[in-house]
């Protein structure tokens, strides 16, 4: 499976999680948080509170470019190594 293909399938099994919290009662607000909250605990434990911050403080920029808007970049919106930690040095 290529890089393109697991995106999708990640992205795919974690909209299909969120949907299901919600389902299940869960506000969206909570959710995203939560899921947010939770991608930012797991680079940190990964990667180190520098190389995360790098990270997150280049998202207003990408943001504002369009590089998280569904179906410009593809399935998940965003765009290939985009907030992935490939420019900080990170490694997964």
């Amino acid at each position: 499976m290529d890089e393109h293909e697991q995106r999708d399938l990640a992205a795919q099994k974690i909209l299909e999680a969120m949907q299901a919290a919600m389902d299940e009662g869960a506000s969206s607000e909570v959710v995203k948080l939560v899921t947010l909250s939770a991608a930012v605990t797991n680079f940190v434990t990964d990667y180190g509170e520098e190389a995360t911050a790098n990270i997150v403080e280049s998202l207003p920029e990408k943001i504002r470019g369009g590089s998280f808007t569904r179906g410009a970049h593809g399935e998940d919106g965003e765009a290939s190594g985009e907030a992935s930690g490939e420019e900080t040095g990170a490694e997964s």
